[in-house]
């Protein structure tokens, strides 16, 4: 790809390379782990507990357990601490840290540990604070990105999905799931450098960008709405697909661009497409991610994804046009893509904003 290479790209670029490694390392070295931290878990509901990226990318696998009848749900660390902690105590706990360190989610894990409440804690720092306060810990074994986000969201999104297959104890029913994921990750990455001319163009003049999902693709929204304030500073709203029509429909007009998340499953697919179809009509511009080959009018975009991906893995490929899109967004707005003015690698203090360091 003919692309001026910087660290953010290289990031992008690794993660077909990650995400087979990662799969091969978590039902391989570290399946012992994650059965021992699938054990934990009694028939009592789940929480998976993160800030930021680690809360989203949880979201998947929140809608994989409930489709085998265990209810899950996404805390913030901040509400877990200040506001769900003695629901916390009741609840099966996942804490879902790359760092291990954030501030919020060390004052949720020492909490619990101080109350005798066992958790599990998913992390890519086997060695840190929020690991040694863990009764289990599972080791994603991700690619450290550089700061923004990238494999951490697409492999640590895949390895919160292993432990929520173990639990249910669907481990190796999983695995296959994950075959069209990994198997087309850099095709996906190429795809939609291919087509970034066209997204950039489509939502360049769009402030915000709507990101409209159902179910599990509600990970790749909130992820992509997150990969578009990090690295192009651009402001992004995610919504659910239903909820948009609930009132915040009335912001559509001909500067309005969304990007719909297409679900797998045809029923809600074609609500989804149907959304799109009435956006465009009253000027919106929109891209389907998860589209496929048939005409639509010129203000729709398609962006196809591999047939047959179950609903709980799409997430994985979705964002990937998402941070494409920011890349380019980035570009074109004068930005280098991936470098930030406010936020570090590891969140450590619960308040402040740094002062802007011009570069």
């Amino acid at each position: 790809m003919n692309n001026p290479e910087n660290s953010l790209w290289r990031d992008i670029m690794e993660q077909a390379v990650n995400l087979r490694r990662m799969r091969e390392h978590l039902y391989g070295p570290e399946r012992s782990a994650i059965e021992q931290a699938a054990a934990l878990m009694s028939d009592g509901p789940i929480a998976f507990v993160g800030m930021g990226s680690a809360a989203y990318l949880s979201l998947p696998a929140q809608f994989y357990l409930g489709e085998y009848g265990r209810p899950a749900s996404v805390i913030y660390g901040s509400d877990g601490f200040y506001n769900l902690l003695t629901a916390l105590k009741a609840m099966n706990v996942i804490v879902n840290s790359r760092s291990g360190a954030t501030a919020e989610i060390v004052k949720v894990a020492e909490a619990l540990s101080a109350g005798d409440v066992p958790f599990v804690a998913l992390t890519n720092e086997p060695d840190s604070v929020l690991a040694r306060q863990a009764a289990r810990v599972v080791w994603s074994n991700c690619h450290k990105d550089q700061l923004v986000s990238i494999n951490i969201v697409t492999g640590m999104m895949m390895a919160t999905l292993v432990l929520a297959a173990a639990i249910v104890g669907q481990m190796d029913s999983l695995y296959q799931f994950l075959d069209p994921v990994v198997d087309n990750m850099h095709r996906i990455v190429e795809q939609a450098w291919r087509q970034s001319d066209n997204l950039l163009a489509h939502f360049r003049r769009a402030r915000p960008i709507y990101l409209l999902s159902r179910g599990p693709s509600h990970g790749a929204a909130y992820c992509g709405r997150l990969v578009l304030e990090e690295v192009a500073r651009h402001p992004a709203v995610a919504l659910e697909g239903a909820e948009f029509r609930q009132g915040p429909i009335e912001v559509v007009d001909e500067d309005f661009a969304a990007v719909l998340f297409l679900p797998g499953e045809s029923a809600q697919r074609e609500l989804m497409l149907t959304l799109g179809e009435d956006i465009a009509r009253n000027g919106g511009r929109v891209l389907l991610v998860g589209g496929d080959g048939a005409e639509h009018p010129d203000r729709i975009l398609a962006f196809p994804l591999p047939p047959d991906l179950h609903d709980a893995v799409r997430p994985i490929l979705e964002v990937v046009p998402l941070q494409i899109l920011a890349y380019r967004l980035a570009q074109a707005g004068g930005v280098e893509p991936g470098e930030t003015r406010y936020i570090s690698k590891v969140i450590t203090t619960e308040a402040g904003i740094p002062r802007l360091v011009q570069s």
